[in-house]
């Protein structure tokens, strides 16, 4: 992979606790589910939805009329939480569907959930695609189908792929609302010092096991990939991405207690826990930058 030409910013050691503790403590929340607007005739496609911020974030959609195509790697997991968002939100007009399949640590099976999301989607426009699905491991012996690091793939390989197959259906004058959110964290500053990219193999391939950083380090670098897929991704599409006024940006929903930290150890979930907010301001931090 390429490095960058320019020198990145460096950052103090200060600013880094400060980016920790305003993820656990953050600023109140100023768009909120009564500021979202109706989205009746709206669709949106949100990965990695049937628990923690993903599901919060279905449930906000749905709540305002939105036709959302709930996309995960397990399908009975997305069938039962579209069922309970149902019986939760009874008065909606929106729909939820869900594709299965779509798991990122095997690339092949991608296409396959693409293709899956054009049948489901019929020709209807789309307005929102949220990019939340994630891993953060405690180790960093984890590969992928592919022989890659598994946070790597599963952060940035993954979505980017998915996005690419996408990209035919969303880049249309279609719709008033075109937005795309690359869900990041504050963990970026865990990444290496050049941008937090390992650029020389950000992927690990064929690397021996031992020579990998820490797991925190690799969760940094693919947090740090998905800033950068925000801002590359418009780049690259810049002239139809103008026209059809989408705006693509990445978000750090914060240190939220949710289902990404299901394989820690049991003290540490129980300590975080009593730190941590609910998955919902997670999905607020999504929705301003899906909605506002």
């Amino acid at each position: 992979m390429a490095r960058p030409t320019e020198p990145a910013p460096s950052y103090s050691k200060m600013r880094l606790l400060y980016e920790v503790y305003y993820g656990f403590r953050p600023s109140k929340p100023v768009f909120t589910p009564e500021d979202y607007p109706d989205l009746t005739g709206k669709t949106a496609i949100v990965t990695g939805c049937n628990t923690g911020i993903g599901l919060e974030t279905v449930k906000q959609l749905y709540n305002k009329n939105c036709n959302v195509v709930m996309v995960v790697r397990t399908e009975s997991k997305g069938i039962a939480a579209r069922d309970a968002i149902l019986k939760e939100y009874p008065e909606s007009k929106g729909e939820l569907n869900v594709v299965g399949g779509c798991d990122y640590s095997d690339l092949t099976l991608i296409k396959g959930a693409a293709q899956e999301i054009k049948e489901v989607l019929n020709d209807q426009p789309i307005s929102i695609i949220i990019h939340n699905a994630g891993l953060m491991a405690s180790f960093n012996n984890l590969t992928s189908e592919q022989g890659y690091e598994l946070m790597f793939q599963t952060n940035d390989l993954g979505p980017q792929l998915l996005q690419h197959f996408l990209d035919p259906l969303f880049l249309k004058k279609d719709s008033a609302l075109k937005r795309i959110v690359w869900v990041s964290s504050g963990a970026h500053l865990l990444g290496p010092k050049e941008y937090g990219i390992f650029w020389d193999n950000p992927t690990f391939k064929d690397a021996p096991i031992e020579s990998r950083p820490a797991a925190a380090v690799l969760y940094g670098q693919s947090k740090s990939g998905n800033i950068l897929q925000a801002s590359a991704w418009a780049i690259k599409n810049k002239k139809i991405v103008d026209e059809i006024n989408c705006v693509s940006t990445s978000c750090y929903p914060g240190n939220l207690n949710t289902d990404l930290q299901r394989d820690w150890s049991w003290i540490q979930r129980v300590l975080l826990s009593r730190l941590m907010w609910d998955g919902k301001y997670g999905a607020y931090s999504e929705l301003f930058c899906a909605l506002n």
